[in-house]
């Protein structure tokens, strides 16, 4: 079953949602996914172009997730 790690990011005011990656992408599982998202979500922001922005929160969806702004 495909598992979708998504963070919801701010800056300011904007907050939008980000796919961070899936189980096809990077092989995590659900559980995984719930106890080590935050980890990575640390390290996708470090090194990608959202380095200036805040986590929000983030969820680990069952399936392909479409993020609301993309929608």
């Amino acid at each position: 079953m495909l598992v979708t790690l998504v963070a919801v990011l701010c800056h300011a005011q904007l907050c939008m949602e980000k796919v961070v990656t899936t189980s096809e992408q990077s092989g995590i599982t659900m559980t995984a996914c719930q106890v080590n998202g935050q980890i990575g979500i640390a390290e996708w922001l470090a090194n990608g172009p959202y380095h200036d922005w805040t986590l929000q929160r983030y969820k680990c969806v069952m399936g392909k997730y479409i993020p609301k702004s993309d929608a």
